[in-house]
């Protein structure tokens, strides 16, 4: 059986189309690397502060920048915190003075030891 030339030719032209197309739907490139369980990513080799075999160097406060670590905050500053800012007050309501959680104070709880 001897296919004619204009039937071959429109074989491999619909054989191209039907590669290009499915070349096209393909992704490309990620742009965020695909991860394989068990394998770092290139960015996680290197090491971040353990096993490391020396003991390191501990940086003085003054150059680590953390040198002004607030102890504690003045009264007056935090009683105006809470008066403009609702939202803090709740806050601190709900994970200091409502110890059972259950959204509403009790006697106990407001007059409860503070230690």
């Amino acid at each position: 059986m001897r296919i004619s030339s204009s039937c071959q030719m429109f074989v491999v032209v619909l054989l191209v189309v039907l590669a290009l197309c499915a070349a096209g739907s393909y992704p490309g490139s990620r742009s965020k690397p695909r991860t394989i369980r068990g394998f770092k990513n290139g960015a996680l080799s290197t090491a971040r502060g353990f096993g490391k075999r020396d003991g390191g160097f501990d940086y003085p406060a003054s150059e680590t920048g953390n040198d002004k670590m607030v102890d504690s905050l003045p009264v007056d500053w935090f009683v105006e915190e809470l008066r403009t800012n609702p939202e803090l007050a709740r806050i601190i309501v709900h994970k200091f003075v409502d110890v059972d959680q259950d959204g509403e104070l009790s006697a106990e709880e407001l007059l409860r030891p503070v230690y």
